[in-house]
């Protein structure tokens, strides 16, 4: 498959969804750590292989064959390019992981909403292939039995280190105050990807929870995602207004909730 294949397709919404597929039990506590090594942007499927440098084309930085205690020397060869990236391999690999999961208040398919995240990466104005693959893998860690160990196997440190900066820790010894800061914490280091796919995520959360569960929003949700996105400061600007929308729709709705009937 061709870069534009991969890259065209997914701006398709059938290829967007992709198909129904669901049954992993939710392990929410397995969290492994990866070195945030190479944050390089892994090459999209098609794109032409960069090759080392042939013998003839590198520096030779000492070559001395005649004196005694001195050794001829090169220049070390190129690292090995990074494995191709291909979005629709991110997205089987993200519907087969989270397989049998539903959302927590709607009971749809865990995929939609993957897909929902996926396709407001893919039409913002900093869509980047990396930035629709963490879309789609941004929950494995948190939500099914993979690890970040996985994913770096599978799909290189790059989208390991993303995923790792979007990933929660559900640990009950940790104070749920802590644990967020935390998580604000790393996603302050992160990229721009990952701030844009972290904007997309909690935007497609709020579009229920001010009616699903009013008194969770006002008691702390809607609080924790305000902070969130103010650290989020490389996200797309678009998606940043979509959520201060969205949050705001959420808080109104929540507060509704408990206003008397009748209330002017």
């Amino acid at each position: 498959m061709s870069a534009n294949d991969d890259w065209d397709g997914l701006h398709s919404l059938d290829e967007l969804l992709g198909s129904e597929e669901n049954v992993h039990k939710w392990r929410p506590d397995l969290f492994d750590t990866v070195a945030p090594a190479d944050r390089a942007t892994p090459a999209v499927s098609g794109e032409v292989e960069v090759k080392p440098l042939q013998a003839k084309d590198q520096v030779e930085v000492a070559k001395v064959e005649d004196k005694p205690g001195l050794k001829s020397s090169t220049a070390p060869a190129p690292a090995p390019a990074a494995k191709p990236l291909c979005l629709i391999e991110a997205r089987e690999y993200a519907l087969k992981a989270h397989h049998g999961q539903q959302r927590r208040y709607t009971a749809e398919p865990y995929w939609k909403h993957l897909a929902e995240v996926a396709g407001l990466v893919a039409s913002s104005s900093s869509v980047t292939p990396r930035g629709i693959a963490l879309a789609w893998l941004h929950a494995t860690v948190e939500e099914t039995s993979l690890t970040l160990r996985d994913i770096e196997r599978d799909f290189g440190a790059s989208i390991a280190d993303g995923v790792r900066c979007l990933t929660g820790s559900a640990n009950s010894r940790i104070p749920r105050a802590a644990r967020k800061q935390r998580y604000r914490n790393r996603l302050a280091s992160a990229d721009k990807d990952v701030h844009t796919v972290k904007l997309a995520n909690i935007a497609s959360n709020l579009a229920s929870i001010g009616h699903f569960d009013p008194e969770f929003a006002l008691d702390c949700y809607l609080e924790e995602k305000r902070l969130e996105v103010g650290v989020l400061v490389h996200g797309d600007e678009g998606l940043k207004v979509l959520v201060r929308r969205l949050w705001l729709e959420a808080k109104n709705k929540a507060t509704a909730h408990f206003e008397p009937v009748g209330a002017e």
